[in-house]
């Protein structure tokens, strides 16, 4: 299963592709630009991962610098 995301600031264009979409029988789902962010955060957070495991007192004190 493959996953396009297309972002378009004319309601039209919206309109038209999801009827495309439908039409063609894929599902279409509308998401938020909050839903989007968590998206992008939740790529983000995962290409950066290292398995290793940071103490809080750790974290806090970076984040306080």
């Amino acid at each position: 299963m493959a996953t396009l995301i297309i972002e378009s600031s004319d309601p039209k264009n919206v309109k038209l592709l999801t009827e495309l979409a439908k039409r063609l029988g894929d599902r279409v789902k509308s998401i938020s630009a909050t839903e989007t962010e968590d998206l992008l955060l939740g790529d983000l957070m995962n290409s950066v991962k290292t398995g290793e495991y940071v103490d809080k007192v750790d974290v806090m004190s970076a984040l306080r610098s």
